[in-house]
């Protein structure tokens, strides 16, 4: 009877030992499985970390994704560990979405493959904006970048700091832009304006994630202009950046942001001046 006993029980042990180890390969497999997703799907290698401040209270004024570049002094560093990157990852997926649109960067992670940006992500303490939508961000996320900045390589920014040009944001190019401005306003500005001094103008325009001018505000400076004049001369401008001008799409653009601008209305040389 024990012997009996003994030989039932056997098939049992074994049983549980060898679906106790099944569960640890499985678990393996899964840890490998989640790891591989989450690196395949966002194909990034590295990435870099640009940080100015959690705080917002010492931000001068809004900081937004274009214009963070110039808030110096701001700190960079590059980081390709797979694991933290990965961690980072994990935790973006896991965010709630609001419908909070504007607020100002404290921070901004560009992720590469290959050394080409694919994704860039602006956040501070409170919100976070990926592809062009707004999360609210947490704790572990900023923890997780505080300890990808304290163990990453720190990157020489004097060296990649490039100052933008007014009119780049023009999906066909800022010299177009200018040649269609001018042929624009010596179409529709009367020969009174054109006939004094130089005109000089600035253009301050806001525009939307697709590239569509949805605001703006034309300035003139000329002397000899009545304000009537000026006036006629906004409307025209004003017209045309509303009605003809579009800008580059960018996901990361936010109300906040403006496009700005600076043109010269140079005076006509009437013919028989120059032989005077």
């Amino acid at each position: 009877m024990t012997q009996y006993l003994k030989s039932k029980t056997c098939p049992s042990d074994c049983l549980i030992k060898y679906d106790f180890h099944m569960k640890q390969i499985g678990f393996l497999l899964w840890f490998c499985l989640c790891f591989t997703r989450c690196l395949a799907s966002d194909n990034v290698d590295s990435l870099y970390i640009r940080y100015f401040s959690w705080d917002n209270s010492k931000q001068p004024h809004i900081i937004t994704c274009t214009n963070f570049e110039y808030e110096l002094p701001y700190t960079e560093f590059r980081i390709s560990d797979q694991s933290t990157i990965c961690k980072l990852l994990n935790s973006m997926n896991k965010l709630h979405k609001t419908s909070e649109t504007d607020f100002s960067v404290g921070c901004k992670v560009f992720f590469l493959h290959r050394n080409k940006v694919v994704k860039t992500v602006c956040l501070n303490s409170k919100y976070i904006l990926i592809n062009g939508s707004t999360y609210y961000c947490t704790k572990d996320l900023m923890n997780c970048i505080d300890d990808m900045m304290r163990h990453g390589a720190m990157v020489d920014i004097n060296k990649r700091y490039i100052s933008g040009k007014y009119g780049d944001e023009y999906h066909l190019g800022r010299e177009v832009l200018f040649s269609k401005l001018e042929t624009y306003l010596s179409r529709t500005v009367p020969e009174m304006i054109t006939n004094s001094k130089d005109t000089r103008i600035v253009v301050h325009c806001k525009s939307n994630k697709k590239g569509k001018t949805t605001q703006a505000e034309i300035q003139v400076y000329n002397e000899e202009l009545s304000t009537s004049q000026k006036k006629v001369l906004e409307q025209q401008i004003y017209k045309f950046f509303m009605r003809k001008i579009k800008w580059m799409p960018d996901e990361t653009r936010m109300k906040s942001d403006w496009i700005s601008m600076m043109y010269k209305i140079k005076r006509k040389i009437k013919s028989g001046v120059d032989s005077e």
